[in-house]
């Protein structure tokens, strides 16, 4: 048996061995010279560009495996539904089926998520060849798109339907399924904190019926990476240095009604710290100073906070001296036997450098020189960030951009470097319309158009208009920020104003006109002028006592002089800094009345609580006293509006027996505390609120005849809250207030309303 099987293994061998010259013969035979390429089928596509797409040409020795690639070639090019190469001869015959082009996209079934957006996000354009792989990345771009907006049960099914010409219309089948929110959050491993309050700190939220509007509720992994680094940063600034977020993940429940959210850690112990020390590769650097800029005392709790804005600090005071780029980290050394840490500070080799270009990127509509002239540092100079980081306020503050970041690259040489200013740019032009009440005005409607930087140049212009029973009031105006392209800001602006009352009827018509420029230090020098002609037609002779304007017309010629001091973040809607100004006004410059006003002028804000909310403060204080003669009316104070919310325009103070109208005050002061926040609102809902209380108090006149509460010093006070909502078509705020502290004869006004447009 063994002898047969070795007969069976070498017969085997030698039929296998007598085959193999006949194989290379027919391979031999198989390979030809192509004498010519023909091109079948094609309808869009040239027989040139086909033949170009081939790895074969005319003139070439191939054999089969050649045609085999040469298939492949033309499949890769994706022009083409199906292909297949022959041989006839000496002759390569290629047929094929070209692909189909788009003619239109359509989207089916959809109706949270518009046909607009949908398409925008595909990407796929009509005229576009079709293949399988364009279809399948459409389905994928829309299933993202659908995740994205809470709707992980969607499902989209392409389709196309044939059309003459090889054309195809390319139709995707949606069913948007159901809005997918979160169920539930929970923490693992969290001992030192409650999950209520991890809760608080990160952006996903648990589905509420109440935040309609909201879309942190909706699950969304990108949200989750973002809410891991918050976690971090929170037991990092508690002195947890080992803190980990092991895992973050969500899943679907089992009836696919919701999103179930885990986040597991580990806290690790919490840290005091024990040293702080420094090492620095510049010689020229006294590392001694460096330590107060790091806000962290020895035994205070761990806080990365604190050792990033010491960085920070460090890196700003070495960039005052010339060092643009400088290298500053840190370095914990943790002890979990004494719960101690060490943070070292690694200062890197430096040169000192000068500014080689400074660029202003992404301001399409802005023009360069408007913010150009905003710096404190020029080409040439030695770089100084001290420098930067006011001109950086001083741009931001200009209010016409939403967002601006300055970097600072290296230039030509290691010496110098180039300062970019990136602008985001907001719009500036503002439309209100304004809605109040109050017991002596009644409703009040009010118009206003401003445009703060026109055509992009920084010049401002406004327009408002206010009417109610009693007064119709207009202005219009026009600031240049650079006159005479010089540090000299210049205004002027005309308005007229007449004011009908029960005894009295009063026309003020004139123009103000300011010029001022900033000195050193953020110190600003404002110089005024204002002519005023004023008509009082009065039939009361308690009322002609009281203002002591006679019922004559009067010109009013006066000059201003303003100083002040401004370091707010944003000249509109301020976050952080301060602004004091005293200003003296001088009437007699002609005219028919004289006297000397004075007003001092405070604001202070700060934020807090990681920015989350700000305290602002401000106050004035104002006297007037006639010279060589009495002040009349048109001299004095008013009080109450939009400085102390609760109360009428004027509605403080002493007022006139006969017509119950507001008659003002020589002295004048008034102040604000105000709480500004978005803390338990969705930041999808652009709402902040406010809490404030106001008080303030007018009194004093030359004319007491006929006058209720002529010397009352009496303070009122107010207390009320406010919403201030970017809506969609515009800036909305709504105050309302209550006085509770005020006079028998004062005239309050409960709320403010307001609602514009922004362009």
């Amino acid at each position: 048996m063994h002898f047969l099987k070795k007969i069976i293994i070498l017969s085997f061998v030698w039929l296998s061995l007598a085959f193999v010259p006949a194989v290379l013969a027919q391979t031999a035979t198989d390979r030809f010279e192509v004498e010519a390429i023909i091109v079948e089928g094609n309808e869009r596509v040239t027989d040139a560009t086909i033949q170009a797409y081939l790895p074969i040409k005319v003139g070439d020795k191939i054999d089969l495996q050649a045609l085999d690639q040469a298939i492949s070639s033309l499949f890769s090019t994706n022009l083409f539904e199906n292909v297949s190469i022959s041989r006839d001869g000496n002759q390569v015959i290629v047929e094929i089926a070209e692909n189909p082009i788009i003619n239109r996209i359509n989207i089916e079934g959809n109706d949270v998520l518009s046909d607009e957006r949908l398409l925008a996000e595909l990407d796929i354009q009509p005229r576009r060849v079709y293949t399988a792989a364009v279809a399948r990345g459409g389905t994928q771009r829309l299933l993202e798109i659908y995740r994205l907006s809470g709707r992980f049960a969607a499902s989209v099914v392409p389709k196309i339907i044939r059309l003459e010409n090889n054309r195809v219309d390319l139709v995707f089948e949606v069913d948007e399924g159901p809005l997918i929110k979160i169920q539930s959050i929970r923490f693992l491993g969290n001992k030192s904190f409650s999950d209520y309050a991890l809760r608080q700190i990160i952006s996903s939220r648990v589905e509420r019926w109440w935040a309609l509007l909201a879309s942190t509720d909706k699950y969304d992994p990108g949200r989750l990476d973002y809410d891991v680094r918050l976690l971090r940063q929170f037991y990092l600034s508690r002195g947890y240095a080992d803190i980990d977020v092991v895992r973050a993940q969500g899943g679907l429940l089992s009836d696919r009604s919701g999103f179930a959210v885990t986040f597991s850690l580990t806290e690790g112990p919490r840290y005091q710290l024990r040293d702080i020390s420094f090492t620095s590769e510049i010689e020229s650097v006294d590392v001694s100073a460096l330590r107060d800029l790091i806000p962290l005392e020895t035994g205070d709790w761990y806080d990365v906070r604190a050792i990033e804005e010491g960085l920070l600090n460090i890196t700003n005071e070495l960039g005052n001296f010339g060092y643009a780029f400088v290298n500053v980290t840190p370095e914990v050394i943790t002890d979990p036997e004494t719960k101690q840490l060490d943070v070292q500070i690694n200062i890197g080799a430096a040169t000192k450098n000068f500014v080689e270009r400074i660029e202003v990127i992404n301001n399409s509509r802005t023009l360069d020189n408007v913010v150009r002239r905003e710096l404190e540092i020029v080409e040439g100079d030695a770089y100084n960030q001290l420098k930067i980081d006011r001109s950086l306020r001083k741009v931001r503050g200009l209010g016409f951009f939403r967002k601006v970041d300055v970097e600072t690259k290296q230039g030509s040489t290691a010496d110098q470097s180039v300062v970019q200013f990136d602008v985001e740019e907001q719009p500036t032009g503002d439309f209100s319309i304004g809605l109040g009440y109050s017991s002596l005005d009644k409703t009040t409607l009010s118009l206003g158009i401003k445009e703060r930087n026109f055509l992009g140049t920084g010049r401002a212009t406004n327009f408002s208009l206010s009417t109610s029973d009693t007064r119709a009031d207009y202005r219009v105006g026009i600031s240049e920020p650079y006159l005479f392209d010089r540090n000299l800001r210049g205004g002027i602006e005309l308005f007229n104003e007449k004011v009908t009352e029960t005894s009295a009827e009063v026309k003020t018509q004139g123009l103000s006109a300011t010029a001022s420029f900033n000195a050193a230090r953020d110190y600003y020098h404002r110089f005024g002028y204002r002519y005023v002609s004023k008509d009082t037609k009065q039939e009361s002779t308690k009322a002609t006592s009281s203002t002591g304007d006679e019922g004559k017309s009067l010109i009013e010629s006066a000059v201003t002089y303003t100083l002040g001091r401004d370091t707010l973040n944003n000249r509109f809607d301020p976050s952080e800094g301060y602004l004091f100004e005293a200003k003296q006004e001088y009437a007699g410059v002609g005219g028919d009345v004289n006297y000397l006003r004075s007003v001092l002028r405070a604001s202070y804000y700060k934020p807090y609580l990681f920015n989350s909310i700000v305290l602002g403060v401000r106050g004035q204080y104002g006297f007037v006293e006639g010279l060589d003669e009495k002040v009349s009316q048109s001299a004095r104070f008013a009080l109450g509006g939009r400085n102390v919310r609760g109360f009428d325009s004027g509605g403080i103070g002493p007022r006139d027996i006969g017509t119950d109208t507001a008659v003002g005050g020589n002295n004048m002061y008034s102040g604000s505390i105000e709480l500004i926040s978005s803390l338990g609102l969705s930041d999808d809902l652009g709402i902040r609120w406010t809490l404030f209380s106001d008080f303030g108090s007018v009194w004093k006149t030359d004319y007491p005849d006929g006058v209720i509460g002529a010397n009352d010093e009496k303070m009122r006070q107010s207390v009320g809250f406010g919403f201030l909502w970017d809506t969609a078509i515009g800036p909305l705020t709504f105050y309302w207030a209550d006085a509770f502290s005020k006079t028998s004869y004062d005239k309050t006004k409960r709320f403010q309303f307001n609602i514009g447009t922004r362009f």
